[in-house]
């Protein structure tokens, strides 16, 4: 499963009582593109995204979890025990399913808790809907290895998985358990504990085979001998990406001929092709289908060089004339081995097969491969205040981050969805601080979220983080995750004064002159644009908001209705409709956002409303009739 956000169009949500078909709607939602299967008879017409089934259960159960990788069923554990105790193949084939009782209080992880992803699926509903997320992986809550994800985020594959269950369970049962690596990532383990106290690491293949250890995890593109080389009790073997092929060859060449001299190679230098990272050639290979074939089969992806790139890399073979003469550069596998692995050595040097395809190889070093995690910045807008507010993907960057970072009252809003991270806070006036800090961790491998009201694109953080940025010429893996702004909420807290075009100003001096802000005013309040007061007053701002209405009220009359919301959407929301005579009247401060209406804006029934310009082209009441 992706941990960044779910699937499209790959997860099914299935309930079967009143209630439980009310959070699988919620739920709907809440998941882009999920598919809702419930009873005919809680059906809604008007909906879409809804599947309806006839009772009992039990087949449209079996037809999800034959067709979608990913299942929320709303009901007892117990009940889907018994619907799937027919279905289940092996953790590698059966999806990822969790259990959402229908009260939602807890997300229990049932089956595919690793592979299939359901423990980290029970995590996001469980963060969706407020719920207790309930996972029971003895890898997870042991905190150790998990063996059957060891080295998925770099792509590692096992070479079987003969052994899986018995090294799991050596591992997870404080048993002895031996590891060996000649290649591949080092940084596998992310905690920042040490290993657990019965896993040990061997410098050697002989040294883990002279040790008691019940079970053994070996990380290696070497294919082993089972008579000498490998443990006794067997092992686990894992395939690093760890070697580039580069190729040339002749024009037309087959991709079978591609694969058996590949296969042959790596055969006699007992070497696994699991281990191959990548390909590597001339660029005027792009379409050569041999080696196009060749790699689709084997989801091998192709790196390609041009002819004066190629040149100017030395290598260890003969110069071959006839490449000098046909492509224009003296060798083209191992300069693009060496090119594509930033390695000077190979460990196979070039070798013909049937004078049509040259192969050489390259092993990637562990230096080249202890990449650090690649930190990532989400600048997350948190909406007005209310979690229920919060967009699904806010709430996905706070579950992904290792640290959060923000303004404290801010973080106060999330606390419930923070609680087991590294939170740093500031106070008022420190946003440069603030952006520092999540840049910083960002660069140094760290997941942050650095949160603020509303959307961190409209006077925000993204602004700034940018700014820094661009200033020290940082590269940063950056999303900014959109919210809803406060004059979005303020103005549908009071109903529709918005649908004409509008101004934003923020009355805050602090980093823009007061002549600049009041040069705004007077040109938005003379354009008629409804205006969207944000930051009126403060402890230390008293006399703004005041010259503010003095310049509105040159263009605008003092009957013009304008709107007040204190807190929206937050504890101690309070929405006034009030006019531009008596702005002054009501409690403001930095938590208030005015909107003050143009001269077609009207009050209604508690309604604020600015039309739109419908009544001059059509007669509403007749239409309305129709």
């Amino acid at each position: 499963m992706n941990s960044d956000s779910f699937l499209a169009n790959t997860m099914a949500i299935t309930a079967i009582t009143k209630k439980g078909v009310a959070l699988g709607r919620r739920l709907n939602q809440l998941v882009p593109d999920s598919h809702l299967y419930l009873p005919e008879k809680f059906a809604d017409e008007e909906l879409s995204g809804e599947f309806r089934f006839v009772p009992p259960a039990k087949k449209v159960i079996r037809q999800v979890f034959s067709q979608y990788p990913y299942l929320i069923l709303i009901m007892a554990v117990g009940a889907v025990v018994r619907l799937l105790a027919s279905e289940l193949r092996s953790k590698c084939e059966d999806p990822a399913v969790v259990v959402v009782d229908e009260a939602g209080t807890f997300v229990v992880s049932l089956i595919s808790g690793h592979g299939g992803g359901a423990n980290e699926l029970a995590k996001k509903v469980a963060h969706l809907i407020g719920a207790q997320p309930v996972v029971t992986t003895a890898s997870e809550v042991s905190a150790t290895i998990a063996v059957d994800l060891l080295g998925k985020e770099f792509g590692w594959e096992l070479e079987t998985s003969d052994n899986l269950n018995k090294v799991t369970a050596s591992v997870v049962n404080d048993e002895c358990t031996g590891i060996y690596q000649d290649t591949g990532e080092r940084n596998w383990w992310k905690r920042d504990s040490p290993l657990p106290s019965n896993v040990h690491v061997f410098s050697s293949i002989e040294d883990l085979i002279k040790s008691n250890c019940k079970a053994a995890i070996i990380i290696s593109d070497q294919v082993l001998s089972k008579e000498n080389q490998l443990p006794p009790n067997g092992a686990l073997v894992y395939r690093p990406r760890s070697m580039v092929v580069g190729i040339g060859c002749n024009r037309g060449t087959k991709a079978h001929e591609i694969e058996q001299a590949v296969l042959s190679l790596f055969s006699e230098y007992r070497l696994s092709i699991k281990s191959i990272r990548n390909l590597a050639t001339i660029d005027l290979k792009k379409s050569e289908t041999g080696i196009l074939e060749f790699a689709r089969k084997y989801n091998l992806p192709i790196e390609y060089y041009n002819k004066e790139t190629l040149s100017k890399v030395g290598f260890p073979s003969d110069p071959s004339l006839a490449a000098l003469e046909h492509v224009g550069t003296p060798t083209v596998c191992e300069a693009a081995a060496i090119l594509s692995s930033g390695i000077p050595n190979l460990v196979i040097p070039k070798t013909s097969y049937a004078r049509t395809v040259s192969i050489a190889v390259a092993r990637l070093s562990f230096d080249t491969l202890r990449s650090p995690k690649s930190g990532k910045l989400f600048l997350v807008g948190l909406g007005p205040g209310a979690m229920e507010h919060m967009t699904f993907r806010a709430k996905e960057a706070l579950s992904a981050s290792d640290v959060v970072v923000g303004y404290k009252s801010y973080a106060k809003l999330v606390e419930p969805l923070i609680t087991h991270k590294e939170v740093i806070t500031t106070g008022m006036t420190e946003e440069v601080r603030r952006a520092t800090i999540a840049v910083n961790l960002a660069q140094k491998g760290k997941t942050v979220s650095l949160i603020c009201s509303g959307d961190s694109g409209i006077y925000g953080m993204a602004g700034l983080v940018g700014e820094i940025s661009q200033r020290r010429g940082d590269k940063l893996d950056a999303e900014v995750v959109p919210g809803v702004p406060a004059l979005v909420a303020s103005a549908a807290l009071l109903g529709a004064p918005l649908t004409g075009d509008f101004a934003c100003i923020s009355l805050s001096d602090h980093l823009v002159p007061w002549e600049e802000i009041s040069q705004r005013l007077e040109l938005a309040a003379q354009a008629n644009f409804v205006i969207i007061i944000y930051n009126p007053r403060s402890k230390k701002r008293q006399r703004q908001l005041a010259k503010a209405k003095g310049i509105i009220l040159q263009y605008r009359e003092p009957t013009t209705p304008v709107g007040v919301v204190n807190n929206a959407c937050r504890e101690g929301q309070k929405v006034i409709i009030t006019d531009m005579q008596h702005l002054l009247d009501h409690e403001i401060d930095m938590n208030t956002t005015i909107i003050v209406g143009n001269s077609d804006t009207l009050t209604f029934d508690k309604w604020m409303i600015t039309p739109r310009g419908y009544s001059k082209k059509y007669d509403l009441i007749t239409e309305a009739l129709k």
